[in-house]
């Protein structure tokens, strides 16, 4: 049960309060944020998060995190509607993530279901993985699993947060009774310890990879859910069938 929701944020969900993102800065490739590009919870619990273009030639990201910092070792679990296969190449879904700017080296994140096309001409794929130096560029400092995505349009995605251990499972449909499309097991000394985390969830545009950052149209995810249950002493799951280190 959860005992902490966090400080006042811009609304509440799933038992947490949440920050919509209003000032400028990374990932996204011009920096703007809007607040406007996260909804409030509709009538069914669901969040959206909306990737807007007023202008046609600058589009505007979309974040929110919780208010709440440090949750650490656990279970985290969100569901998901989008049908990945369909975004385009330029943008990506952030989804699920701890972020820790104050960590050290740079900061620390887990990366729950990282989905995009890195504005290449490849699918869109998706990533299980984490940074643990921020000071190093992506491949050396960060460790990450991809995989291709399917039409499915709805996703359910888990992380176990363990002492050395991250395991990660993507399933297709709501819940975890859907066909298991990726399961990802991380360990070792690299593996980022609980600090001062807070979850995010983002959309937003990458300015690599030769795609055309300023011409994306609107785009929008929208989530179904969210959990978080703090770890017990004893393994969560199940010994890991694939490891990677």
């Amino acid at each position: 049960m959860n005992t902490d929701s966090g400080p006042a944020g811009d609304f509440t969900w799933e038992g947490y309060n949440w920050l919509k993102r209003s000032w400028t800065g990374g990932p996204h490739y011009n920096g703007s944020f809007d607040p406007a590009n996260v909804s409030e919870p509709d009538a069914n619990g669901r969040v959206s998060l909306a990737l807007t273009n007023p202008s046609g030639n600058a589009p505007v990201a979309a974040e929110f995190q919780s208010t709440r910092r440090g949750f650490g070792y656990g279970t985290y679990s969100a569901g998901v509607e989008r049908n990945l296969q369909t975004l385009q190449k330029e943008v990506v879904w952030g989804c699920m993530f701890t972020y820790d700017p104050d960590a050290a080296p740079g900061h620390n994140e887990i990366d729950v279901c990282e989905a995009s096309a890195w504005g290449g001409s490849r699918p869109v794929r998706q990533g299980h993985g984490y940074w643990f130096d921020a000071t190093k560029p992506a491949g050396i400092g960060s460790t990450v699993v991809n995989f291709d995505v399917t039409p499915d349009p709805v996703l359910t995605h888990r992380l176990v947060w363990e002492p050395g251990r991250l395991t990660y499972e993507t399933f297709a449909g709501e819940g975890y009774s859907g066909t298991l499309l990726k399961r990802t097991v991380l360990e070792g000394a690299t593996v980022p310890v609980p600090a001062r985390e807070a979850v995010h969830f983002n959309l937003w545009v990458t300015g690599g990879g030769g795609g055309y950052p300023n011409q994306v149209r609107p785009e929008q995810v929208t989530l179904r859910d969210f959990s978080f249950t703090p770890r017990t002493t004893e393994p969560m799951l199940p010994a890991p069938t694939t490891r990677v280190r």
